[in-house]
């Protein structure tokens, strides 16, 4: 049977790697990572088609609002400096889908207001030009 003192010690040794785990995982991921954990912000995809078909169909606005407060919140789940980034990739996921122009141009004009919105920084988010498929 191994020694109290070997014991401890290993669990010692494994509460700090997995410590130092945590930590890196916090702090080193990727911003491709960091959408990927957050479902590539599929709240704010869902948000900001409402929003667009708001004006053509009647709309919900508790399940807007709930979809708006899930965005803030895979956001805010983001480092800052993935923030944008992530808008983007989020953008060029909505790109593959059969859109409009009008309607990316809009859903555009509104990810970049997002974490605004949402009350955090970066207030604004330059969104890359796409170009668009036809």
């Amino acid at each position: 049977m191994a020694k109290p003192s070997a014991v401890a010690a290993l669990l010692v040794a494994l509460l700090l790697i997995a410590h130092a785990t945590a930590y890196r995982r916090e702090s080193g991921e990727s911003c491709s990572e960091q959408l990927q954990q957050q479902q590539i912000l599929n709240h704010c995809q869902m948000h900001l088609r409402q929003q667009c078909q708001s004006g053509r169909f009647d709309s919900n606005t508790s399940d807007e609002s709930q979809h708006f407060q899930l965005c803030c919140h895979q956001l805010k789940q983001m480092d800052r400096g993935c923030r944008c980034d992530g808008l983007n990739m989020m953008m060029r996921e909505l790109m593959r889908e059969e859109l409009g122009q009008q309607e990316i141009q809009e859903m555009m004009q509104m990810a970049q207001n997002l974490p605004n919105q949402c009350n955090m920084k970066p207030r604004r988010c330059e969104m890359e030009m796409l170009s668009f498929r036809y």
